[in-house]
């Protein structure tokens, strides 16, 4: 591998970034990405080249990663970032988003395309999109990135309108400068101490908000409900577990999780609208005309009225009543 390294006083660590790229020896040093490693350098961190085999990328990956692991303090390293583009996106982003490989800290993706069924919650991933690359590969960015924002994983979309393919070397302008060093930037803040406490700190939440989001409504009333037991004043807290309650069908019990919530200062919305859904659900038709009354005229959606969730009380006069009022 070859190591490009910033001008920092002995003894100061840095985060590594390593360009994923299939080549070796000499060829692995080529002008594209020896000037992504220069450029690294200048903006604080530590360019790393290593030789990966064409059809052993993944493999010779894993074996520099568990050498940084044990080398670090000698090369200065505090963490683990990854760059990958192109047709090297297609084996890097599976291994990156291995849950066993929890020293990548962060990981930047350009305008490429892989097989990821299941993203790491615990890693915070720059995906860049070229506006100006082939339609079938901007479709496949957005579904694989539209599916890593439906399990609530960490992943941050740069759409770059009007760049093509390759366009650190092909578009020279400022929006491409602005595109890279928002690249370096966003690898500096995600593999920074105080943003990997931040976002350990939130990964249980995380976790169960993915799980709903997911449609595991089950496993997200587990994990809301520890949660729960051990931050009882917490009423957003209350207020998500009852919702995967609701979505769990324990109707019942999700009645009962929000009927604590009154005058908790939620949102009338927010509270109201499952409220009254669950309710219904356990066979309480009063208490979900009331929790429906408690939201003030003008927060209550119209569409209200044809919710299907709400389809059994569309005969009461009551329920008529509350899109009536001023």
């Amino acid at each position: 591998m070859d190591l490009y390294k910033p001008d920092v006083p002995s003894g100061v660590k840095v985060p590594a970034l390593v360009f994923f790229n299939r080549a070796t020896g000499a060829d692995r040093a080529e002008r594209f990405y020896a000037s992504w490693a220069r450029t690294a350098a200048a903006q604080g961190l530590i360019g790393i080249i290593p030789d990966l085999r064409d059809g052993n990328e993944a493999a010779d990956f894993r074996l520099l990663v568990s050498y940084l692991e044990r080398h670090a303090g000698e090369h200065g390293i505090d963490s683990i970032a990854v760059y990958a583009g192109s047709g090297n996106v297609f084996a890097a982003f599976p291994v990156v988003e291995d849950p066993a490989l929890t020293s990548i800290k962060a990981a930047v993706m350009y305008y490429g395309i892989a097989n990821v069924q299941q993203f790491r919650l615990d890693l915070p991933v720059l995906y860049v999109r070229a506006g100006l690359d082939r339609p079938p590969v901007n479709e496949s960015i957005v579904k694989l990135a539209t599916l890593a924002v439906s399990q609530n994983a960490p992943v941050t979309l740069l759409n770059y309108s009007g760049g093509h393919h390759g366009f650190e070397g092909a578009d020279v302008n400022d929006a491409t400068r602005h595109v890279i060093d928002a690249t370096l930037e966003f690898v500096k803040h995600a593999t920074s101490a105080p943003y990997q406490s931040a976002l350990r700190a939130s990964l249980q939440e995380a976790t169960a908000a993915g799980y709903l989001q997911a449609g595991k409504f089950h496993d997200a009333a587990t994990t809301y409900g520890s949660m729960v037991a051990a931050r009882p004043d917490d009423a957003r807290l209350r207020l998500a577990y009852g919702e995967a309650l609701l979505r769990d069908g324990q109707a019942a019990l999700a009645c009962s999780e929000f009927d604590k919530l009154r005058d908790k200062g939620l949102g009338y919305r927010d509270l109201g609208l499952p409220a009254a859904a669950a309710c219904l659900q356990k066979g309480d038709p009063d208490a979900a005309i009331a929790w429906l009354r408690s939201i003030p005229a003008r927060y209550l959606p119209p569409s209200t009225a044809e919710d299907p969730s709400f389809a059994a009380l569309r005969d009461r006069a009551d329920f008529r009543a509350l899109f009536e009022r001023k």
